[in-house]
Parts: C-alpha cells; sequence; structure tokens
C-alpha cells in the first residue's frame, strides 16, 4: 500500500472515531457553561439582599462609645461594592453554585460527569 494512501486512510479512521467525543466535550463544556450562568444569577439575585442587611448592620448604634457611629451614606458607600470583588466567595452555598462546583470538579478530574439533564418544565 502506498504509504500517502496509508496516512489518508488513518486520518480518517482517527477523525472518525474522535470527532463523536469533540462533538461530546463541547456538549459538556456548553452545559457547564449553563451551570455557571445558574450560579452567577443565583448569585445576582442574592447579592443585594445581603448587602441590605450589612448596611442595616453598620448603621446600628456602635457598642461602646468609642466607636463613631457611621451614617447611612458612609455605610451604603462602603458596602455598594459587597460581592462584586469578592464573586468568587461571596454566595457559595447556594445550591446553583455548589451544583456548579461539583459538575466542575468532575469535569477536571476526568471522570464522566454526572451533569443533570434540563427540565422541560
Amino acid at each position: 500500500m502506498n504509504n500517502k494512501v496509508f496516512c489518508t486512510l488513518v486520518a480518517l479512521v482517527l477523525s472518525a472515531t474522535l470527532q463523536p467525543a469533540f462533538a461530546q466535550s463541547r456538549q459538556t463544556l456548553k452545559q457547564l457553561d449553563e451551570l455557571d450562568r445558574k450560579c452567577e444569577a443565583a448569585r445576582d439575585a442574592v447579592l443585594p439582599g445581603i448587602r441590605e442587611q450589612l448596611i442595616a448592620e453598620c448603621i446600628l448604634p456602635p457598642p461602646t462609645r468609642r466607636v463613631r457611629a457611621r451614617t447611612l451614606e458612609e455605610c451604603e458607600r462602603y458596602w455598594n461594592d459587597y460581592g462584586v470583588m469578592q464573586r468568587q466567595r461571596a454566595a457559595l452555598d447556594l445550591p446553583e453554585c455548589q451544583e456548579a462546583f461539583q459538575a466542575r470538579q468532575q469535569h477536571r478530574s476526568r471522570r464522566p460527569p454526572e451533569i443533570p439533564a434540563r427540565s422541560r418544565d
């Protein structure tokens, strides 16, 4: 058999066998990205409530006279960006974030990820 024909034949066989694996990998990555988007949306929904609670605690009278009381404006300015820089740490206990984290961990460990099928609500 000609060397050129043999190489072409090997390339065809490899592309035919590897293409489903790449397609599966792309689909898995899309599912992981979707889980990450759900986690971020859940965080975005929860963070304003957390900020409001932190601001409310901030304007409470200080426990001692040695600590100066803060105004509402000072507390709002201090806490208004909470969760922006700490996005990876803020509200990680949400079920959506735990699901996304576990799916990423399974994917990274090279085990087949157990990503739940999307529900048809």
